[in-house]
């Protein structure tokens, strides 16, 4: 078996298939392209700055493989899927790359161009997935686009791969359900639409977003440093697990995990913040830099070196957030004396499966603009469904001078206590 690399067997980039105009990402593929002379493909419906149209049907070869371009609209007009096949051993597919049309456990939303137009979008996602994809096979590969926690999909699996014979039969977005069936869960969905998305959309479309290949790396600043930019207005994300922010933070920091920046820290800072981070130890700065400029921040001041202990070894202000277990929650709440409201932030999806008796409702996206409604004179218990986004809408709320707790296990603890009596 030979160990070579593919740039020592001589291999090249020679196309880039693009499934759809991104919304929830900066796409690489004008970079790439750029980069490597490779040709990049799309679907058909919209004015491209770059790359060449695929139409349904097309087909082209990659050595041994041969790979058929499939129009799957639905989840937006111009959505592409694209069927490969290893003509050594048939020419029948054997994977397709299947965009947001289907995910592993779900299908792609369908309310991206507003619910007037939800419907017609839906009725197409179902013609296409029936019409397109699922008669590609049963034993065909399915490789979605999105994983678990995508904003592009409702209840996608945290599975990477499975088969369009194991979506057909078990897929709870389209089990049992006929064409007029889906439409109506369709338009029932409750998504959420991150603010950045229209100007990924811009970018994607023209080719006009920054070249990811040029990410700049994060600076790391003194303390003197770190104040003179916190000072002049600069946002200060602490990018620590929510249980550690709870333990000792900077006082006005957001509390954004790692793992959530693609998803919350643009609900929580302006596209055109200048932002500073507090970082956890041993945090890939390279990989925090190409996170924070593919959800389009491309102004990133650099982070405390030495992180929130550096902040706490010179003797300054330690802040800190309170927090909550099942226990105490359920006895506080029972006990009916508190002076305490529980504020629901997780998305409206979720609130369909339950919450929590008497809880305020309000996505921790929403929180900002709705703090007004929030009562001063009680403590307010950020519940989601297991601590993260809960420690992002308590840090919210401490900027705005409300008595905020983060209730540890979220509503998964809460469902599995009373579960199990």
């Amino acid at each position: 078996m030979s160990t070579s690399t593919p740039r020592e067997a001589g291999a090249r980039i020679k196309w880039v298939l693009e499934t759809h105009r991104n919304e929830d990402f900066v796409a690489g593929a004008a970079g790439l392209a750029e980069l490597s002379g490779a040709t990049v493909l799309h679907g058909p419906g919209l004015k491209w700055g770059y790359g060449k149209i695929a139409e349904d049907g097309h087909e082209f070869g990659v050595g041994k493989l041969k790979v058929r371009a499939l129009t799957t609209p639905g989840h937006t007009d111009e959505s592409m899927s694209y069927a490969v096949a290893d003509t050594r051993a048939a020419s029948d597919a054997v994977l397709v790359f299947s965009g947001d049309a289907l995910f592993v456990g779900d299908v792609g939303r369908t309310d991206l161009y507003g619910p007037e137009e939800t419907e017609r979008l839906a009725r197409t996602l179902y013609r296409s997935i029936h019409d397109k994809l699922f008669p590609l096979g049963d034993g065909v590969t399915l490789c979605a686009s999105h994983g678990g926690g995508s904003v592009c999909g409702g209840k996608i699996l945290d599975r990477d791969l499975s088969t369009l014979g194991f979506e057909r039969v078990h897929n709870k977005a389209l089990h049992g359900r006929d064409c007029e069936a889906f439409v109506a869960k369709k338009k029932a969905e409750k998504m959420v639409r991150p603010p950045y998305f229209r100007r990924m959309e811009v970018w994607n479309l023209k080719g006009s977003a920054p070249l990811l290949q040029r990410v700049a790396p994060l600076s790391p600043l003194s303390l003197a440093e770190f104040d003179e930019h916190v000072k002049a207005g600069a946002v200060l994300v602490d990018a620590r697990m929510p249980h550690a922010f709870a333990g000792g933070h900077i006082a006005g920091a957001l509390n954004v995990w790692l793992e959530g920046f693609s998803a919350y820290l643009p609900w929580a800072a302006a596209a055109d913040a200048k932002i500073v981070l507090v970082l956890p130890e041993g945090a890939d700065l390279d990989l925090v830099a190409r996170t924070l400029l593919r959800i389009g921040y491309d102004d990133v001041v650099g982070y405390l070196r030495g992180g929130f202990e550096t902040w706490q070894d010179q003797g300054r202000p330690v802040a800190r957030g309170g927090t909550i277990d099942t226990d105490e929650l359920r006895r506080r709440l029972k006990a009916g004396k508190e002076n305490l409201v529980v504020v629901d932030v997780r998305k409206p999806d979720e609130w369909d499966e339950g919450s929590i008796d008497g809880s305020l409702k309000i996505f921790v996206g929403d929180l900002e603009e709705r703090i007004k409604e929030l009562p001063r004179d009680r403590e307010l218990v950020a519940m989601c469904s297991v601590g993260h986004r809960g420690g992002l809408a308590a840090s919210i709320l401490e900027r705005h001078g409300l008595r905020a707790t983060n209730y540890l296990g979220g509503y998964t603890a809460w469902k599995k206590t009373a579960d199990n009596g």
